[in-house]
């Protein structure tokens, strides 16, 4: 059997060429960098001039665009506040505490611009019908109630009503 050498310490020769190389390199990679930064500060001084020049010419139409856009947003929080001053609660349970067991609610249309609430439903009969109205215009949160229209519905067995009203709501009730 022939004789196995194993030799796990690498060559002691240090590599003058790789050094060189390395140096090389390293120099080159720093002269480059210093280049770069200040190619970069040039770069930045030149944009900042251009943005401080379009400032310059732009000001009166950025003025006149940011006052157009705070006029819109002013406007728009004073309709949510104008929407949110509207007695919702009050409204909601006047509607609700009046229909009892015989009128069912299909829809609520609110109006705020003129302060009235359109009213769809369904009830067992028309007497059903003119108890709701009444009850409706008894609440102290409504100032007129009107029927704007009704039908019996001929197809359903029980045949009942369905019917659209206008109420109009108090500012302070």
């Amino acid at each position: 059997m022939s004789e196995l050498r194993l030799d796990y310490q690498p060559n002691t020769a240090f590599p003058l060429l790789g050094a060189a190389l390395l140096a090389i390199a390293t120099a080159s990679l720093m002269l480059l960098g210093s280049h770069y930064s200040k190619l970069n500060e040039r770069v930045a001084s030149a944009e900042a001039k251009f943005s401080h020049s379009q400032n310059n010419s732009n000001k009166g139409n950025l003025s006149t665009a940011v006052s157009t856009e705070l006029a819109q947003e002013v406007s728009n929080a004073n309709e949510v506040l104008h929407q949110l001053s509207v007695p919702w609660e009050t409204l909601f349970q006047a509607v609700e505490a009046s229909g009892g067991s015989k009128v069912t609610l299909l829809a609520l249309e609110p109006d705020v611009e003129k302060h009235q609430v359109k009213i769809n439903g369904e009830t067992k009969n028309f007497k059903s019908l003119t108890n709701y109205i009444t009850q409706l215009q008894a609440q102290p949160v409504f100032g007129s109630v009107y029927l704007q229209t009704h039908q019996v519905q001929q197809q359903d067995p029980d045949k009942p009503v369905r019917f659209s009203l206008l109420a109009t709501w108090r500012e302070k009730p």
